[in-house]
């Protein structure tokens, strides 16, 4: 049994994490060109990818019923990311989303841990995804004074224009956005129980297997580093 609960880890690791990366390479080429400038932080990374990442997690995480899957989630999204040295060299641009990968990771899996949700549309999860941004962004204004940059912790003044932005605003913006989707989902997922309407595919099943982890990795490394060199 215990070899069974290992294997289905790793496949469930191994897709989401996947797609995290997948998303990372997609998603964040996208809302880095100079169109998304304009919105500012209604359409940043950090409130539309992150809340992305939770989910991602939070679902990895009702699948195996375990946290450290999500750990490990984060760190196969961070190495996959990291491919991008091989185009840029192991430079600070490279490394550093690698880890702030990670530190949400060690956040969402944490906070899951403790609130141990049983579905992923639940309060428990949402909870969970409001306390672990929370750390994150109090982690990533932390790290960012590693990374030689100013800190938001020097002054009222620092705060106001380092700290806030980050620890407030799009911590609140992107645990909005997390409620809001996660509340069409519940709609939707309702209405179609309502309606009766079943799928004709386990994805349980499409999951649970050795093609779609590998396919799902190797599309991940190919677009992380096809995208980079575009």
């Amino acid at each position: 049994m215990e070899q069974k609960l290992s294997t289905k880890i790793i496949f469930q690791v191994l897709f989401w994490g996947a797609l995290w990366g997948i998303v990372e390479a997609t998603l964040g080429t996208i809302l880095h060109l100079p169109a998304f400038d304009a919105p500012g932080i209604y359409l940043c990374s950090s409130t539309i990818i992150i809340p992305i990442a939770y989910c991602l997690m939070s679902n990895c995480y009702k699948r195996t019923g375990s946290f450290y899957s999500v750990y490990l989630m984060g760190v196969l999204a961070g190495v996959i990311k990291l491919t991008t040295a091989f185009i840029v060299g192991f430079i600070n641009r490279v490394y550093m989303p690698a880890i702030y990968i990670v530190v949400e990771a060690l956040a969402m899996g944490t906070a899951l841990a403790v609130f141990k949700p049983k579905n992923v549309l639940s309060l428990k999860t949402f909870a969970s995804v409001v306390i672990a941004n929370t750390v994150y962004q109090f982690m990533y204004l932390v790290i960012r004074i590693a990374d030689n940059n100013p800190s938001a912790f020097a002054s009222m003044e620092a705060w106001q224009k380092l700290g806030e932005p980050y620890f407030l605003t799009i911590n609140f913006v992107a645990c909005m956005y997390t409620l809001v989707v996660g509340g069409i989902a519940y709609g939707l997922i309702k209405l179609a129980e309502k309606k009766e309407w079943k799928p004709s595919f386990s994805l349980d099943k499409i999951i649970y297997s050795p093609i779609t982890a590998s396919v799902s990795v190797g599309l991940a490394l190919v677009l992380t580093i096809a995208l980079k060199l575009l």
